[in-house]
């Protein structure tokens, strides 16, 4: 898969300026719900298709849940994707509830009974769509409750058991190694680097200016990890995200700049 650069997610609410802008962005991402029953907003998604890549990020694969997969709405993706051509299409390394659509991605037991129940699961999916998917790393509780397998030893053996790749979210790493006490480093040294294949990156908190070709990094947890995540595994693509808000997308553009630029810093990303 290729190597895409730096990207932004692409909300309904910013395809007419996209249309009108072109912003400088090297990739967008979209959430595949938004676009499965919106006949609109899809041929507004086809005409900026024309001009960046894609990818789709859905959230309600439920790839970990007990009941089994919905074939319906496997098959509204397979077709979804037909038509968009993304360069890859991800969901969550997650449990959710049945008929659950609302974003609700719950942490999986990291025991060896989830692992045997995923990688069929998965197997089954890539089948369906013909292709490999992402599954991205959601945020653990904290709990003292101790893990049947560490959960980057669980990513890792599930990618490559069922021959998948994975979307590693740098703030749902944090966040993990703060609520568990995972040494984050040694998490990323236990992925395989080869299925890294994208980033989600919760904005890019430093000083650097675009024009320049290097930048101080402010002391910012989530960013610092970004950049050891760049010298562990190398470029990798990556997307600048808000989940609690709605910015500007001039807003998400300046970001994503300042987070090329501060990346520059650590490699090149040529």
């Amino acid at each position: 898969m290729p190597y895409l650069g730096f990207g932004i997610r692409l909300r309904k609410g910013y395809l007419d300026q996209v249309l009108q802008q072109a912003p400088a962005a090297d990739w967008f991402e979209i959430i595949t719900e938004n676009y499965l029953d919106d006949a609109e907003a899809t041929d507004l998604l086809l005409r900026i298709r024309r001009d960046y890549p894609m990818v789709l990020h859905g959230i309600s694969l439920a790839i970990g849940s007990p009941w089994p997969l919905d074939q319906t709405y496997l098959e509204r993706l397979r077709e979804l994707a037909a038509r968009i051509e993304p360069a890859w299409v991800s969901d969550h390394l997650c449990w959710s509830g049945a008929d659950d659509t609302q974003g609700n991605l719950l942490p999986l037991p990291y025991s060896r009974d989830m692992l045997e129940h995923l990688v069929p699961r998965i197997q089954e999916v890539q089948e369906t769509l013909g292709r490999r998917i992402l599954l991205e790393n959601v945020p653990m509780e904290r709990t003292g409750t101790e893990t049947e397998i560490p959960e980057a030893e669980f990513v890792a053996e599930v990618a490559e058991r069922s021959d998948s790749l994975i979307l590693l979210d740098i703030a749902n790493l944090h966040t993990s190694a703060v609520n568990r006490g995972i040494d984050p480093i040694a998490y990323l040294e236990r992925l395989p680097a080869e299925r890294v294949q994208q980033i989600h990156l919760a904005g890019a908190i430093v000083l650097c200016e675009p024009e320049h070709e290097q930048g101080d990094v402010e002391s910012d947890p989530v960013w610092e990890l970004y950049t050891r995540t760049l010298d562990l595994l190398g470029p990798i693509s990556t997307m600048i995200e808000r989940v609690d808000t709605i910015p500007p997308l001039e807003e998400l553009v300046e970001e994503l700049a300042i987070a090329r630029c501060a990346a520059r810093t650590y490699l090149s990303t040529d």
